[in-house]
């Protein structure tokens, strides 16, 4: 049974895992001319070299931070609320399909929320526990590098974070917030080796990125897919209320929102929308004025927030509420899971490594940005992309990983029969001095002979 654990990876995750078979040196090298930290790849590698380099162990990686991440959520609720609040928010934090789309997603995401999570745990053992305790110190160092290193975008829950830090020091415990700040500075010191890094990938970013600007539509939709409607695969229509799955699912959450008792615990509470709507507000706002950086999966480490907030000061209507999210939650994941939406690569490998013959020469198609070079080269095809226009292709394609051979700008003069894979147009195809004459589909995947024409041909 194919689910999303077994499913064919994609283009990113090919990228990861081409970058993860190499060693660590070499990683550490490659990665600081692209855009993100280290240590996804850094554990990557060790699954590889413990587990194999199969679906499953990649998606399992992830899943296995995405968990650490649900007990941290659970740690967060039963510290500042109880334990019933803690094991409500982590099955909503666990269920809720936005988060669980990225639970098997073979980058940087998990690894990324379980240090934010985690960091935020502390951050707040820190400044409600009697005695700050060693482990409490370490674990806030600890994790908040893991952060840092897994996400460059975890800065902006180490922004809220500082503006907590400056609230304790002017309204609330000046003593702890003075401590903290020495520990602040120990986050620093260990990140200083990826500082040039850093700087040189703002740089790319700036110079140019794929994202366009976020208009306010596209925020509201963002903190919709946060709170609830993060798969819309399932989209039937629910009969008598006239509404989508997902969308009953939002309503569902606010409602709970709105029955909640904001007053109770209400400190606690505005930390948690600040952890929620903090960093979504932040990159939008840098977007409007400089480069875009707004996406969506780039922050989802504020989705245990929302729903520690949904979990916390309930009152007696509200489980009833709860209790419906969970089950829809429920029911839309599981369709996921055993509904797999990524391009079938494995199923084309195998037709292409079973129909190719000796002198055939196989490419990657590339249009827009778009090609699909990660893929063919995890499953062992050999296929450089091939781009007959004379400019550099952007950095966000991949180029850091990318080595001499794996873009061409011309056929091999010579060759008879070129295959060709794109998930693009078959239309959009052009191969000079090749004719089609067969095509493959996998789903929107394709897979295209070409001959070679005969002279009389136009």
């Amino acid at each position: 049974m194919q689910t999303v654990f077994n499913q064919s990876i994609w283009g990113d995750e090919g990228f990861s895992a081409i970058l993860s078979m190499k060693s660590v040196p070499e990683i550490l090298e490659i990665i600081a001319r692209d855009t993100s930290p280290p240590l996804w790849n850094i554990f990557e590698h060790y699954a590889f070299q413990f587990f194999g380099t199969g679906e499953v162990v990649i998606r399992s990686l992830s899943a296995t931070f995405f968990l650490l991440t649900i007990l941290f959520t659970y740690k967060i609720g039963a510290l500042l609320f109880s334990k019933k609040t803690g094991l409500i928010a982590a099955l909503l934090t666990f269920l809720n399909p936005f988060f669980f789309t990225y639970a098997f997603e073979g980058r940087m995401y998990s690894i990324m929320a379980l240090g934010v999570a985690a960091s935020m745990y502390f951050y707040l053992r820190f400044f409600l526990e009697e005695e700050v305790s060693l482990t409490t110190k370490l674990g806030y160092v600890f994790f908040s590098l893991w952060a840092l290193y897994s996400h460059h975008f975890s800065f902006f829950a180490f922004a809220i974070q500082g503006v907590w830090f400056l609230y304790e020091l002017a309204f609330g415990r000046r003593k702890r917030a003075k401590k903290i700040f020495k520990l602040f500075l120990l986050v620093g010191v260990g990140y200083i080796p990826w500082l040039i890094p850093l700087y040189n990938q703002t740089k790319m970013v700036g110079g140019g990125f794929w994202l366009g600007t976020p208009t306010p539509t596209d925020l509201r939709k963002l903190i919709y897919d946060y709170l609830a409607e993060g798969i819309k695969q399932l989209n039937f229509i629910l009969p008598i209320i006239n509404l989508k799955i997902y969308e009953l699912a939002l309503y569902a959450v606010l409602t709970t929102l709105i029955l909640r008792n904001w007053f109770k615990n209400f400190k606690r509470s505005l930390f948690l929308v600040l952890w929620f709507l903090g960093p979504i507000v932040l990159t939008w706002l840098v977007s409007q004025k400089f480069q875009s950086i707004f996406f969506n999966r780039y922050i989802l480490y504020t989705i245990p927030a929302a729903m520690l907030i949904v979990a916390s000061g309930r009152r007696k209507l509200s489980i009833i509420f709860i209790t419906i999210l969970i089950l829809i939650f429920s029911y839309i994941d599981y369709y996921y899971f055993v509904h797999p939406t990524k391009l079938p690569f494995r199923q084309m490998s195998e037709f292409v490594k079973n129909e190719t013959q000796e002198g055939d020469y196989l490419i990657n198609w590339y249009s827009n940005g778009t090609h699909h070079i990660w893929e063919t080269k995890y499953y062992g095809i050999p296929a450089p992309i091939y781009d007959p226009g004379e400019g550099e292709l952007p950095f966000f394609v991949g180029t850091a990983l990318m080595e001499e051979g794996d873009i061409i700008r011309e056929i091999p003069k010579g060759v008879e029969r070129v295959g060709v894979v794109t998930s693009g147009t078959v239309e959009e195809v052009n191969i000079p001095g090749h004719t089609e004459s067969e095509v493959k589909s996998f789903n929107s995947l394709k897979f295209i002979w070409y001959s070679k024409s005969s002279p009389d041909e136009p």
